[in-house]
């Protein structure tokens, strides 16, 4: 047989128990549907099985307001009386003690005048257990031993009250212990955690202040390179605007060389008439020459004359060849200064240009270097402010270094105060917890079966039976959720946990909670419609709520085989919750917890 089909037969609900205290059942009509023995006898009920008995000592129902309280019958006997809770459209009853009746109408004579009872030699009992019962509390008490087994005197209310009131105070110690030692086991790594926390925190505030001087120096350089840069800048407008004078210098040059030139043509103009008539002159000597030479003697002054006039025009001519050849050379020197000048002057103009160009750039130069001096100087305001959250961080975390080695020697002081009392080994050994425990354990393997039985018919997939994510419902107070799962949990878990709360009176609730405390599905008893009415609403609906308390957050994140703790309710009650895991597809889905009371 599978393991889910082992845990369906290894529950047994119980009814009644077989306390020492009277317990009943009343149906929603006042009848009797359950009675222990205790009950039956103090009454004088039959055993007819299902007989439905009338109200005890004909308690009206109108009395049993509110969801608890105490009842006590009309007439002389104070010990009728009884104590009810309201549950599921019934209440459970419990009725005195013999003992405590005894006492309540002994009480009762004393304070009319009667004399009081004078008990039996065998009613003495009872009073003597009770009070081996307070010296063997007393002395335990005086010797900080809560490891007292009152079961032995269950047979006296006033034990049962002590029973769970130790009980309670056991496991509450031992819960402190237990986080007493948690917290000592960690203190040491909190504090060395801390040492180097402090360590970096030095050398953080170190390497900010390095950070923070560099980033001056760089402001610093970047301050100079922008003072440096203004002067080149200052002294490229100088140079462009020697440039454009020494452009205009070489287009005035320019000029001038053309009107040489057309000086000089003039000049050439005037050279070829001079050479017109040096030539006319030479030939007008040669004919003069001849003539005179034809004239003889007579024209012999003539032919004189006639000489150095060719003379005269031969050096005139070589003059003007000379002067030619001058002027020739100094046509081709105008031409090549002509030929400079114009190439001086598109040089000229391309370092204009140039100029103009460097200056632009370094005029955007100049602007991205004002961004960077502006964002350098944020960046150096952002180092110093990091540097004085480093240094407050530094002082921090010192001070929280201090508190650790207080809180280290506090939880010492601690561990001594609680290691003053001896408590019992196991707490399994109280009857009701170990009860408690298999029954917590048998069911939690159920709900395992039926979620992993729901996803195996595909009711709803693996994914949406683990999601974390919660819906809120608007308008309710406390919060309610929706999850994409508490549906198939309304359909599943009530068949589940219902029979869990009924099998004991002393049960107060059996739900099922996520790893984030959610429950999505409360008792029917803790499920009534919604009122809008927060004092209302606490207590009669409880489901689809995040219970984020101390015990609340850790029965449903749990993975031991079960967990005990002791915790006082948001509505006040103290009470026991033990916890067990449910698994679904071999991962840990949530737990399954009983609260319950040892009285």
């Amino acid at each position: 047989m599978s393991e889910c089909g082992n845990v369906a037969s290894a529950r047994a609900i119980d009814g009644l128990p077989d306390a020492p205290v009277g317990l009943l059942r009343l149906s929603g009509d006042g009848r009797i549907v359950a009675a222990n023995a205790a009950a039956r006898d103090l009454l004088g009920l039959d055993t007819r099985p299902d007989a439905g008995w009338p109200a005890p000592w004909g308690i009206p129902l109108d009395a049993l307001q509110g969801a608890d309280g105490v009842w006590i019958a009309p007439g002389d006997d104070p010990a009728r009386r009884l104590r009810y809770r309201r549950d599921n459209g019934g209440w459970w009853v419990s009725l005195p003690h013999a003992e405590t009746a005894a006492l309540l109408r002994d009480h009762a004579r004393r304070a009319s005048g009667a004399p009081a009872r004078s008990m039996p030699v065998a009613d003495t009992a009872p009073a003597d257990d009770a009070r081996r019962l307070l010296a063997r509390i007393g002395a335990g008490l005086a010797a900080c031993d809560l490891d007292l087994d009152l079961d032995a005197a269950g047979a006296l209310a006033t034990g049962c009250r002590l029973s769970a009131g130790f009980g309670n105070l056991t496991e509450a110690i031992r819960q402190a212990v237990s986080l007493s030692v948690e917290i000592a086991g960690a203190v040491p790594q909190v504090v060395e955690d801390n040492d180097r926390l402090v360590q970096q925190s030095q050398v953080q505030v170190d390497a900010l202040v390095d950070v923070m001087a560099a980033s001056r120096r760089l402001l610093e350089g970047v301050q100079a390179a922008a003072n440096e840069l203004t002067a080149v800048r200052a002294e490229a407008a100088r140079a462009d605007a020697s440039v454009r004078a020494g452009r205009e210098a070489a287009t005035g040059l320019a000029e001038a060389i053309r009107e040489v030139e057309r000086r000089v043509t003039r000049a050439t103009e005037v050279i070829e008439v001079i050479d017109a008539v040096s030539m006319q002159t030479n030939l007008l000597s040669v004919n003069a020459g001849i003539q005179a030479a034809h004239a003889g003697p007579a024209g012999r002054g003539f032919a004189v004359v006639a000489t150095e006039i060719r003379l005269l025009a031969e050096r005139a001519a070589k003059a003007s060849r000379e002067v030619r050849s001058i002027v020739e050379d100094t046509v081709a020197a105008l031409g090549d200064g002509t030929a400079s000048a114009r190439q001086t002057g598109h040089v000229l103009a391309e370092v204009g240009g140039l100029l103009a160009r460097v200056g632009g750039a370094m005029a955007s130069v100049a602007t991205r270097i004002g961004a960077q001096d502006a964002e350098i100087l944020a960046i150096d305001q952002a180092v110093e402010h990091a540097t004085g959250l480093g240094r407050s961080n530094l002082e921090r975390a010192a001070r929280v270094a201090e508190r650790s080695e207080a809180l280290g020697r506090s939880v010492a002081e601690l561990q001594d105060c609680v290691g003053l009392f001896k408590l019992p080994d196991d707490p399994m050994r109280v009857a009701r917890h170990a009860q408690v425990r298999d029954l917590a354990r048998v069911t939690a393997a159920e709900i395992g079966c039926a979620l992993d039985a729901a996803v195996a018919r595909g009711d709803i997939g693996v994914d949406a039976l683990f999601d974390r994510s919660y819906t809120p419902v608007p308008g309710i107070e406390p919060p309610r959720f929706r999850t994409a799962f508490d549906a198939v949990c309304d359909r599943l878990l009530p068949a589940l946990q219902e029979p869990v709360l009924d099998a004991h009176p002393w049960v107060a609730f059996a739900i099922c909670a996520n790893p984030d405390g959610y429950v999505p599905t409360h008792n029917q008893r803790f499920s009534r419609p919604l009122t809008g009415r927060r004092e209302l609403d606490l207590v009669g609906n409880r489901t689809k709520r995040i219970f984020g308390d101390r015990v609340g957050r850790s029965v449903g994140a749990h993975t031991d085989p079960w967990r005990l703790q002791v915790y006082r309710r948001d509505t006040g009650e103290i009470m026991f919750d033990l916890s067990a895991p449910v698994f679904v597809q071999g991962r840990h889905w949530g737990g399954f917890r009983l609260g319950y009371a040892l009285d």
